[in-house]
């Protein structure tokens, strides 16, 4: 059937639901804000082992302004296998802008509704994380048992950082109690030596 302009003038109701569908048209979305530039290299190496594992989805603990949310994207990875927390609303802000549509929290991890949000993921990554928080032990207690994690540790000191182990044996022997270590490989990026852990909750 024709479309009759009359029918809009002669019926005003008619009028009104051609002015509210032109209304509710879509937004154009936002462009992508593209992150700073920066070394890739752990990221990647935390996604290849997350492959290694088979992993489906992962929560990105500390996930800052979306560093390995832009692998991801590399990879064609989709939206739902991923969920980055951060306690900055500033980066948390920033990886909104940098990747509409994926899925970033702000909060605490140890709050109560965050932990319902990410302890829902199959595996936990948490890059350039644990080193910083201060009651790393009472944080890993509340882990889920039986569910993988991937956590980046410096070597040698480091700013920001309130420890760090030179070798495999001390890093083992602070967490072999709650964690049960499956690998422990080597990665160095531009601030010096770090140690790659895979690990599952015991």
């Amino acid at each position: 059937m024709a479309f009759n302009p009359n029918q809009l003038l002669n019926n005003p109701a008619n009028l009104l639901a051609f002015r509210g569908q032109q209304a509710a048209r879509p937004a154009e979305p936002a462009a992508p804000v593209p992150l700073e530039p920066y070394d890739k290299g752990l990221y990647r190496d935390a996604y290849s082992r997350l492959g290694l594992l088979s992993i489906a989805n992962v929560a990105d603990l500390g996930c800052g302004t979306g560093r390995f949310t832009g692998v991801m994207t590399d990879k064609n990875q989709k939206p739902e296998v991923y969920l980055g927390v951060d306690m900055s609303h500033d980066r948390i802000k920033r990886a909104r802008a940098a990747f509409p549509g994926w899925s970033f929290i702000y909060g605490d991890f140890n709050d109560p509704n965050v932990r319902q949000e990410y302890e829902r993921r199959e595996a936990f990554l948490l890059l350039n994380v644990l080193d910083t928080i201060e009651d790393d032990l009472g944080f890993l207690e509340h882990v889920p048992q039986g569910k993988p994690l991937i956590f980046s540790m410096p070597r040698t000191e480091r700013e920001g950082s309130l420890r760090f182990f030179p070798d495999m044996f001390a890093l083992r022997e602070r967490y072999s109690s709650l964690i049960s270590i499956k690998s422990v490989g080597r990665f160095k990026d531009a601030e010096g030596a770090l140690s790659m852990v895979y690990g599952v909750r015991w």
